[in-house]
């Protein structure tokens, strides 16, 4: 009877030593557990005992992972003939709306007449050449071409007229050269020459005249030669012929 009694109790030891050892391991197992705080904290917010300053923990040694970057998406691509406000083309102004061009800036009259004087000399020498020469015709043409760059108004005229009928004289050609005398003299009417060309001018038409048997009209340009003259030789020979014709009969 004692041993039965004794075997119960041991058997009720044993079982609350079983029980006993099995809540120890719970509550270890429990405390062991670690929960990884931020630094400094535990899970009831206060620094735990073994953060020491300085002392970095186990898990500030793992490198932090980067945080994630967002990225944009690229921007729409822009067709190739897309223009900024900036650099679009101004509208284009009605035509009524554009502004008058300017007046033409002209030349200032040196320049224009610049080009008419060289022709005019051009001529003018290329006659006396010609007339160098004897080539009598061509000297008259270039006369009465220098006098097309000539302004209105001009006395030199005077001088190419008459030369021109004394180059036709010369040549044979006596009806074209009374032309040229006339027209000499007619211009110094106008433009009021009455030096040494007028004469030559009335000395010409007068031989022209003498030649065709017009003594009396011949005589009355002699005359108007021999006091337009200021050359002493040509009024002595305008004199004596005045003088020859006179006596004839």
């Amino acid at each position: 009877m004692y041993y039965k009694v004794m075997r119960k109790a041991f058997a009720a030891v044993l079982c609350l030593t079983v029980l006993s050892g099995c809540a120890w391991t719970r509550k270890s197992d429990s405390s062991d557990i670690v929960i990884d705080y931020p630094r400094g904290r535990s899970g009831n917010g206060t620094p735990p005992p073994f953060a020491l300053p300085g002392v970095p923990l186990r898990s500030d040694l793992a490198p932090a992972a980067a945080p994630e970057r967002k990225t944009e998406a690229p921007a729409p691509s822009r067709p190739a003939e897309y223009k900024p406000a900036e650099a679009a083309a101004a509208p284009v102004m009605p035509s009524e709306a554009k502004p008058a061009p300017a007046p033409a800036i002209m030349p200032p009259a040196a320049a224009t007449a610049a080009a008419p004087a060289e022709d005019f000399e051009f001529h003018f020498s290329a006659a006396r050449r010609y007339a160098a020469k004897k080539q009598y015709r061509s000297a008259a043409a270039e006369y009465a071409a220098a006098g097309g760059y000539l302004p209105a108004g001009d006395t030199r005229a005077v001088h190419l007229l008459e030369r021109q009928g004394a180059m036709l004289l010369r040549a044979g050609d006596e009806p074209k050269a009374q032309e040229r005398f006339r027209g000499a003299i007619e211009t110094a009417k106008l433009t009021g020459n009455s030096g040494n060309d007028l004469a030559n001018a009335h000395l010409g038409l007068a031989y022209c005249l003498e030649k065709a048997g017009k003594v009396a009209d011949a005589l009355q340009n002699y005359e108007k030669a021999l006091a337009l003259s200021s050359n002493k030789t040509i009024k002595a020979r305008i004199a004596e012929t005045i003088g020859g014709l006179k006596k004839s009969p």
